[in-house]
């Protein structure tokens, strides 16, 4: 019976992070912004500005998306 070697897979920096998930995380949303008649913006920010561990966000939505603020939403950024 023949043996076969495990395949040998080699990824380079870029193929590394390429459909990678870079960060995910729960936050409440602290209010909802109306930018124009298309679209809303969602922001949470550190208050005091000082804890490395606090992530924030600011992104722009359809409306009709529901979220109000005092709502805990799941960001998650990947690179695809």
């Amino acid at each position: 019976m023949a043996r076969h070697s495990p395949p040998v897979i080699i990824l380079s920096r870029e193929t590394l992070f390429y459909g990678m998930k870079i960060i995910e995380f729960e936050a409440p949303v602290e209010f909802v912004a109306g930018i124009n008649e298309h679209k809303d913006c969602l922001m949470s920010q550190d208050k005091n500005h000082e804890n490395p561990e606090v992530l924030w966000f600011n992104i722009d939505v359809p409306k009709g998306h529901g979220v109000r603020a005092g709502d805990r939403v799941r960001v998650t950024v990947e690179k695809i």
